[in-house]
């Protein structure tokens, strides 16, 4: 044999990177299980974390998290459209669902010659609903949407009253470190408590405003509904505040049955 020649080079090549391939492929499908129960953990801290349940840097063990989350956490599937809790229903049907949801819209939409309704396929959505300290609901709810270079995925955390923001966290994104990425902030995440989301004497939803900038504490309606800009990020600040109050709107249907008359 000529293991000097090209074919053979190329062929000794080829196989090693089959052989490399199919171990990178086995360890991938046999390390997903784990990864993805890491990744569901995080989410479930982070849902605490902006129901301040829980802080960061907690000491205590996995197992001991993971028994927090199913003593003071319920999950619930949600029809954003009509705001009600469906019952029977688990956030593991979500995804099938809103795929439904979009075929329907799809196929009444041509029937009825119009444009297709984007929302069908997020229709249904899976939040939180922790207990608080004295027993009162906080409604966690998932927040999404467009920064600068990323999506950001995270947690906004109202209290009993769905008015009065009790936390929010960002458990996944791409934003620039030190300018976008200071989303994950302990101090500016912390800024966020206290605000409302609706306006004080109309009692309409305006969400809560990123503002380019500091809030002058002097000006009440900055004080109850802004934050502090973050330096540098004027996109992503725009962004948050953007898709925070899309994602209140989609779930105002729900929220309004908790706001005062």
């Amino acid at each position: 044999m000529n293991t000097s020649g090209n074919g053979y080079v190329l062929g000794f090549a080829i196989a090693v990177c089959v052989v490399i391939s199919a171990g990178l492929a086995a360890t991938a499908t046999a390390l997903k299980p784990a990864q993805d129960a890491a990744a569901e953990f995080d989410r479930q801290k982070n849902v605490m974390m902006a129901g301040g349940l829980l802080q960061a840097g907690d000491t205590r063990s996995d197992a001991e998290l993971r028994a927090l989350y199913q003593e003071r956490v319920q999950e619930q599937v949600l029809d954003t459209k009509s705001g009600t809790v469906l019952e029977g229903k688990a956030p593991g049907d979500v995804v099938a669902m809103n795929k439904e949801s979009a075929k329907a819209e799809d196929k009444a939409a041509k029937a009825e010659g119009r444009k297709a309704d984007k929302a069908a396929a997020s229709r249904y959505r899976t939040i939180a609903v922790a207990k608080a300290e004295d027993g009162s609901p906080i409604y966690i709810l998932p927040i999404s949407g467009k920064g600068l270079w990323s999506t950001l995925y995270g947690f906004l955390a109202l209290a009993g009253d769905a008015n009065t923001v009790r936390g929010i966290t960002f458990y996944k994104h791409g934003e620039t470190p030190g300018l976008g990425g200071e989303v994950d902030n302990p101090q500016w995440k912390a800024s966020w408590t206290g605000k409302t989301i609706l306006d004080d004497k109309s009692g309409a939803l305006i969400g809560v405003k990123v503002k380019k900038g500091k809030v002058d504490p002097s000006i009440a309606a900055e004080k109850q509904h802004q934050v502090d800009g973050l330096s540098g990020a004027t996109i992503t600040s725009n962004g948050v505040t953007t898709f925070v109050k899309a994602d209140l709107q989609a779930f105002q249907p729900y929220l309004k049955q908790f706001w005062k008359k």
